[in-house]
């Protein structure tokens, strides 16, 4: 599996204010909702243009400042958030899912690959479990990297900018996070 990684928030907020200006000039690290609005705002679904429908899993530490996304990002880019209640089955629809960590999170991936559904987790181990798109801590220092699963990408049908997937290393086998 080829990952690319250590690529800091900062560097996809340059990115995200092409597509989704979502905060001014001078303003701190950018959180994990801000993360996602990137990550959403440089996807193709295959069928052209349209609404992305996020759906959150509710045991996320994150939840709440997801599920407030659609509102700062421009009109018609994202349609109000979803929330999904914990263990319950994956409804159709989502284009984009953030399933934050720990076993439930990964327990879902296999019904979702290699279907045109971004999936958006916590930590290393996401990705290396068949999730798309990683969102590690960086330890010390504030704000999280973006790792991401080339493979799972490629077999989505999705298309992804071309500077989201150059940014970063390439990661070696078996390395840590």
């Amino acid at each position: 599996m080829r990952r690319l990684t250590a690529l800091p928030v900062s560097l996809l907020a340059a990115l995200i204010g092409v597509v989704w200006p979502l905060h001014a000039p001078g303003q701190p690290v950018l959180g994990v909702a801000d993360a996602v609005a990137g990550i959403v705002g440089h996807v193709r679904w295959p069928g052209g243009a349209r609404a992305v429908q996020l759906c959150v899993s509710n045991t996320s530490l994150h939840a709440a400042d997801l599920a407030r996304l659609h509102e700062e990002v421009p009109p018609g880019r994202l349609l109000p958030v979803r929330t999904l209640p914990a263990g319950a089955e994956l409804p159709g629809g989502c284009d984009a899912i953030y399933l934050g960590s720990g076993p439930g999170a990964e327990a879902a991936l296999p019904r979702l690959a290699g279907l045109p559904v971004v999936t958006i987790g916590e930590g290393a181990a996401f990705c290396s479990r068949g999730g798309m798109f990683c969102l590690v801590p960086r330890g010390s220092t504030p704000g999280v990297r973006l790792e991401l699963n080339l493979d799972i990408v490629a077999r989505s049908g999705l298309k992804v900018h071309p500077q989201v997937l150059r940014l970063g290393l390439p990661r070696a086998e078996g390395s840590g996070s």
